[in-house]
């Protein structure tokens, strides 16, 4: 499940909706700060999660759509989260594997 969920969902899903589709179309309502503005939303999007991790979320929005405007480039955004996905996927195969 995992295999699966990880790269669809944070690289197919979060990064191709938050900084693929909505961030270039945020310039013209936002201006300069649509890069803030996308890591709020990028925030709310994870409101289900608990509320240590919602700090983690906002922070992560915000270092992901920043380099995303900058360089006007989604590979950055795409490295960073997938490593934090491949270090999840690490965790689970260990767990399934019964490495810890």
């Amino acid at each position: 499940m995992a295999l699966i969920t990880i790269p669809f969902n944070y690289l197919l899903g979060e990064e191709f909706l938050f900084r693929g589709i909505l961030l270039p179309k945020m310039k013209g309502v936002f201006g300069k700060w649509d890069w803030f503005f996308n890591g709020v939303f990028f925030a709310l999007y994870h409101l289900h999660k608990p509320l240590g991790m919602l700090n983690q979320a906002v922070f992560s929005g915000f270092m992901l759509s920043y380099p995303a405007r900058r360089f006007r480039s989604n590979w950055m955004a795409f490295i960073i989260h997938g490593m934090e996905g491949l270090i999840a996927l690490v965790i689970v195969l260990r767990i399934i594997l019964g490495y810890v």
